[in-house]
């Protein structure tokens, strides 16, 4: 058994994360299946490599595997009329999510030979630089029926780090106070109240008060 990673452009990124897993890098543009165990990785590709093995792993008892692409967006939304027509005939409802090929794993079973070969010959159907790969993808899916494992979402690296940051709403984590030292909420006029330190407190209230006198003045 082999486990490789397989890239349409080299990247020295890459190349280096995947020495440090034991991993062999072949650089091809006609997507071949050097291993036993692939990993296609797609140009600027955000690679989750803590779950790499985890994938091939998986995929020793499923034909191929590849994360969903995006949350919310169906396969109706996407590509031509003439793609969308072509692939409704094909799968019949693009009522469907499309799944991110940008990060697939492919076991050298004959149905994931068939997966790869059956996706780059839908892309090539018409104008391939012009084609929508997950559109042509689902189809392949559909045509094939290989043991495919649809992967959650977040194996897409971009998105767990998305993730992390939305947590407080913004990219930067929010801030926090010194449990040694909590804020305490200060009563400053009927009702009104402020946080402050609780050294602070009679000086935040003599300030409050000053403010309310010039503006009385």
């Amino acid at each position: 058994m082999s486990r490789g990673i397989v890239l349409l452009q080299s990247d020295a990124v890459v190349r280096s994360k995947a020495r440090k897993l034991g991993l062999d890098v072949t650089v091809a543009a006609d997507w071949p299946q050097p291993y036993t165990h692939t990993l296609y990785i797609g140009p600027g590709t955000r690679t989750p490599w803590d779950l790499v093995q985890t994938g091939f792993s998986i995929i020793e008892r499923w034909d191929a595997a590849a994360p969903l692409w995006t949350y919310g967006v169906l396969a109706a939304a996407l590509g031509t009329p003439e793609e969308r027509r072509k692939t409704e005939k094909g799968i019949r409802d693009l009522r469907v999510p499309v799944y991110a090929p940008d990060l697939l794993f492919v076991a050298a079973t004959e149905a994931g030979k068939a997966l790869v070969s059956t996706w780059r010959a839908e892309c090539a159907g018409g104008d391939e630089a012009l084609a929508d790969e997950r559109l042509a993808f689902l189809r392949a899916l559909y045509r094939v029926k290989p043991r495919f494992c649809a992967l959650p979402r977040t194996w897409l690296a971009d998105v767990q780090q998305r993730s992390t940051s939305s947590a407080t709403g913004r990219g930067t984590p929010r801030r926090q106070h010194p449990r040694g030292n909590p804020l305490i909420r200060v009563e400053v006029a009927p009702g009104r109240f402020v946080r402050c330190k609780r050294e602070d407190a009679e000086k935040v209230k003599e300030l409050y008060k000053s403010r309310q006198g010039r503006r009385r003045g």
